[in-house]
């Protein structure tokens, strides 16, 4: 077992790094397609959160590869130029910080909802382009299965433990917000819209015309074209933009020639959704409250952690050994 990862995360890189560093759907399809031309790599997993990016190889044994200038190959930055913001584990810390991802230990919301379903999915997306191989499907399947019983049976003594409800939060602790613009019909726009209605506040929701299937709306949100957004901005308090795209939702340019902004924008993407150059306005930019994720982390609670960490040590040790189980049942019979 070979196994190698490279990672930059909000520790050491701040949004504007990291904004470099997230990946396209089409430049995840070619960066797998590199990696099959690759004799050395078994296999590969990109994670790309806002917090994150990662990439997770299995190498045959005795070989060495950089997995962050795979990344920035793709990305057609230096590697050398951002060597400090990354960082690259081996073997056992590999494993044991993929776990840790998983029981969202490592987001800048300590004890992330949300990460377990995207560790989930980035294997799911390795699988479905065949680029991973058994060791890294049973490594994130059992990281995953670590991540739901850690979010199971681990008192985070938080009750706002993902951005989503985080940035509810901060509309909640204001009287003059009452009706809130939620850009984006994704898990996490839908999931701010969900705890919007519960917290009674009414919520508008935009929806591309473009897109095709049956679209999920949490009950008693309104909805609107998303090509209408900045016609109704003005009769907004707050817009919370959470959406997948590589382009601002909304542009400073187009703003400049709304009348009246809502007094709170709060961005919960990477890269960012809403032009930060909203702030530098001479006329309203003063008058706005602008957030995005790395602002919305920076004020959490440093409590102390020890009792938590040691329930989710042993719940995490109890999978890793599952994982090397396996391993070694698979070597002895001489599987690949």
């Amino acid at each position: 077992m070979n196994i190698i990862m490279s990672y930059i995360d909000h520790r050491a890189a701040n949004i504007n790094e990291r904004e470099l560093f997230t990946f396209t759907s089409t430049e995840v399809c070619r960066l797998y397609e590199s990696m099959r031309e690759n004799e050395i790599i078994l296999g590969g997993v990109l994670i790309g959160t806002c917090n994150r990016t990662e990439l997770y190889l299995s190498l045959k044994e005795e070989t060495y590869i950089d997995p962050f200038e795979i990344i920035c190959e793709i990305k057609g930055h230096d590697p050398v130029k951002f060597s400090a913001i990354k960082k690259t584990l081996v073997g056992h810390d590999a494993i044991r910080h993929l776990m840790m991802v998983a029981a969202g230990t490592e987001s800048q919301i300590w004890g992330d909802a949300q990460i377990i379903s995207q560790v989930r999915d980035a294997a799911r997306v390795a699988k479905d382009e065949k680029i991973t191989d058994s060791i890294l499907n049973v490594l994130f399947r059992n990281a995953v299965s670590a991540g739901k019983k850690v979010k199971t049976h681990v008192d985070f003594k938080i009750s706002d433990n993902s951005t989503a409800l985080k940035a509810v939060s901060i509309l909640s602790d204001r009287d003059d917000i009452k009706k809130v613009l939620i850009i984006g019909n994704g898990m996490i726009g839908r999931l701010v819209g969900e705890n919007l209605v519960w917290n009674d506040f009414q919520a508008t929701m935009t929806l591309r015309q473009f897109k095709t299937g049956a679209i999920s709306v949490p009950r008693k949100v309104d909805t609107i074209p998303y090509s209408e957004r900045y016609d109704v901005l003005g009769n907004f308090d707050a817009v919370i933009s959470a959406t997948m795209s590589p382009h601002f939702t909304l542009n400073y340019s187009e703003m400049k020639e709304v009348k009246v902004w809502p007094k709170v924008f709060i961005d919960l993407a990477v890269p960012r959704d809403i032009d930060p150059q909203i702030t530098e306005d001479s006329e309203r930019g003063s008058t706005i409250d602008y957030y995005d994720l790395d602002m919305i982390s920076k004020d959490e609670v440093e409590e102390s952690k020890d009792e938590q960490m040691m329930e989710i040590n042993e719940i995490l040790r109890e999978f890793e050994e599952e994982f090397y189980r396996w391993y070694d049942f698979k070597t002895t019979m001489g599987g690949k």
